[in-house]
């Protein structure tokens, strides 16, 4: 199977694009299947088709299935790449808009051809007698959504998906809870157990539903905003499903390699549905007992089959970019938008035709289509429509380059790394976190540029994890913005871009050294080679033995290797040398320095001032959740107002404690070392007090000196 672009499933946009046209062609059918009602569609056809019948039955198993399963996994793609903000700015453009200016215009259009239907239908417009009345659904907030009740389903099923998210992301910080499911997806996906463990709610509610609805299938909700059971847990099953499953996207390769057992499953249980319900008719049912539960399983069975069938032979076969596809998969949004009102005006056109009904069916779907995609072309692609539907719009002639909307949709191609040298790789801007009535950061300013050592430090609890958990989106802000790589720090194509060395790792204890490098180095998609990484993080040596068996030092070697391996833009390194000897410190702080010079920018966390005074070209210092100080080591210095003297002198060390412009004084060994706020006045007190005074030394204060004044004074 061919890889997906950077950030495009292009075998997943044409899954998409068949559901929306599958149902043009479901509802171009309606006017044909055996024992349509008068008034359940425009007009009942006077050449009804079995064969169309079941073949619309087949259709109406999967095809919202199918499309809410993808939508769950782009949903989860545009939340990783945009935040809760950015997903919901995106998601009310490109969903609610559409909704509400849709049915505005739609709806009396659906009404006029549903009269001018039954009109020709009776000879005459029927009226609604209290008998009939009677007869018809009435339910708790009726509402006609049309064939737009998957848009309103859809923005309720994302709100309930983000808030589930929000609370598992509070409930659960160890990550463990979603751990365990994602090893069930996983578990899943990669057995034979998703087909039948999905079937089971959507079973249960059909089951208890009384009546099943349309061909006993998940009902379609599209007369009420009350959300129904039956369709809400269907449909939210799939939405939230795909959603997990694009927690783990490797997960696509084990669909597609399965995909001709979900294919013989599907037409197994497909099947056993037909058998069981006879020949197509609208109004008949299923009876009670064992024949509806029998059909109520199969039914699932078959609907999640059909899904990961159809996923699977696309991901074999459309992986690659194709022009025509994106075409289609672009259309295909107006296309089943608009053609309600199009398929029902040509079904009433035709209905009474003394033809063949494939000939008339035919005249349906290709004249529908005709019309849609010519519109498409001419009055949505280049407009505004195209921009609000697919997030970009295109000239009618001339250049094929699009126009891209500023915020594109999650299925546009973008280049998922910054776009300049020039431009920061991560900010925070005027950005706020609290935890409970803790504040870790009160409005902080931050940024990381190419190329540079940015020394993050301040005292425990001043907010340092904080920062560096909003860039790895471990957690998101309160106020303000936070950015990596130019975009959302949630966005997984970015996070390939980011290497990471925590303080606190937990790695596989039964994997050698070599194993866990190029496992780590196997989800990037240009990391180095395995060798040169071993070499400059020296962990050659290493290579062959068990993780497990490593002394504290060696593995603080091997998660820097991990960390490097993929060729980060940008590199999180916190207290790499903790444990290290002296030259084990030595050899990272010469491959940190070569990283640097060769345009990686690093963020290091460290309680060893002299590590940033070495290796820093800006420190920041944070205390009481804010910035106290921002700046290179040099001008960090200079902050301080004190320079340091050391010499050999044999004055008293309590005398020179004394003297005012001494802030401290020390004897090591055989020197005399003072802190002083004043260095030419002690210097020439200590010149008056000793005249054999030698090997005198006067110099800044060092950044611990900085660090600590900094602190006291934020305090």
């Amino acid at each position: 199977m061919s890889s997906p672009s950077q950030n495009r499933y292009h075998a997943l946009d044409a899954v998409r694009a068949f559901a929306l046209l599958l149902g043009v062609a479901f509802h171009a059918s309606m006017s044909f299947i055996p024992g349509m009602p008068p008034g359940a569609w425009a007009i009942a056809d006077n050449s009804p088709s079995p064969a169309l019948g079941e073949l619309a039955f087949v259709a109406h198993m999967f095809r919202m299935t199918l499309f809410f399963f993808i939508a769950g996994f782009f949903g989860r793609m545009l939340y990783q790449k945009y935040g809760t903000r950015g997903f919901w700015t995106n998601r009310l453009k490109r969903i609610g808009i559409p909704l509400l200016v849709g049915w505005m215009i739609l709806y009396p259009a659906v009404a006029y051809i549903w009269i001018v239907g039954l009109t020709k239908f009776f000879g005459k417009l029927p009226v609604m007698t209290p008998e009939i009345a009677k007869m018809m659904p009435h339910p708790i907030a009726a509402f006609p959504l049309l064939h737009l009740w998957f848009l309103y389903y859809l923005l309720l099923m994302y709100a309930v998906v983000v808030a589930v998210r929000a609370v598992a992301a509070r409930m659960d910080r160890s990550s463990a809870f979603r751990t365990r499911v994602d090893r069930l997806v996983s578990f899943l996906v990669n057995g034979y157990g998703a087909n039948f463990l999905l079937a089971i709610p959507v079973a249960v509610c059909l089951i208890n539903f009384r009546p099943l609805g349309f061909f006993q299938g998940i009902p379609t909700p599209d007369q009420s905003l009350l959300p129904q059971l039956p369709s809400f847990v269907g449909y939210g099953l799939a939405v939230a499903f795909g959603w997990l499953l694009q927690r783990q996207p490797g997960l696509l390769d084990a669909i597609a390699r399965r995909s001709k057992f979900h294919l013989i499953l599907a037409l197994a249980a497909t099947a056993v549905c037909l058998k069981l319900y006879g020949p197509v008719n609208v109004m008949k049912g299923i009876p009670e007992g064992g024949i509806k539960v029998a059909f109520a399983v199969a039914f699932g069975v078959a609907s999640w089959s059909w899904t990961f069938a159809i996923t699977g032979f696309a991901l074999n076969r459309f992986s690659n970019a194709s022009r025509l596809r994106r075409y289609i998969a672009d259309s295909s949004y107006w296309v089943y938008l608009a053609h309600l009102p199009l398929v029902a005006a040509f079904g009433v056109l035709v209905a009474h035709w003394q033809v063949h009904w494939a000939l008339k069916y035919a005249t349906v779907l290709g004249g529908s289509l005709a019309i849609l995609l010519a519109t498409y072309h001419l009055l949505v692609r280049p407009t505004f429509i195209g921009q609000v539907l697919n997030g970009r719009k295109y000239p009618i002639f001339g250049s094929r380059r699009p126009q891209a909307d500023p915020t594109p949709d999650i299925d546009a191609s973008a280049d998922a790394t910054a776009g300049t040298a020039a431009a920061p790789l991560a900010t925070l801007r005027d950005t706020s976190k609290a935890f409970g009535k803790t504040q870790a950061l009160n409005h902080v300013d931050m940024t990381v540029k190419r190329g540079e050592l940015v020394a993050l430090l301040g005292p425990n609890g001043a907010g340092k994890s904080t920062a560096i958990s909003l860039w790895l989106g471990l957690t998101e802000p309160d106020s303000g913005a936070v950015t990596l790589l130019g975009g959302s720090p949630l966005d997984v194509e970015r996070r390939r871009e980011i290497g990471v060395m925590m303080q606190e790792v937990e790695l596989a204890k039964e994997l050698k050294v070599r194993e866990l490098i190029d496992l780590t180095a196997s989800y990037y998609r240009n990391p180095l080679a395995l060798d040169q990484v071993m070499e400059m993080t020296r962990t050659l040596p290493l290579a062959g033995r068990l993780y497990s068996k490593l002394s504290g030092g060696q593995k603080r070697q091997v998660q820097f290797a991990l960390a490097i391996c993929g060729q980060p833009q940008l590199l999180f390194l916190d207290e790499p040398t903790v444990g290290l000897d002296i030259q084990a410190r030595e050899a990272m702080w010469a491959t940190i320095r070569e990283l640097v010079a060769k345009g990686c920018a690093i963020v290091l966390t460290t309680h060893y001032l002299e590590e940033a005074e070495a290796l820093a070209d800006r420190v920041i210092m944070l205390a009481n959740s804010r910035v106290v100080a921002s700046g290179s080591v040099q001008e960090m210095r200079s902050i301080v107002n004190r320079r340091q003297i050391t010499c050999d002198s044999t004055a008293a060390l309590a005398e020179v404690r004394k003297w005012t412009e001494v802030v401290d004084a020390t004897i090591e060994g055989t020197k005399l070392r003072i802190i002083a706020t004043d260095a030419e006045a002690v210097v020439r007190r200590l010149l008056t007090l000793d005249a054999t005074l030698h090997n005198l030394e006067v110099r800044q204060a060092a950044l611990a000196d900085a660090f600590t004044q900094l602190t006291k004074e934020a305090a």
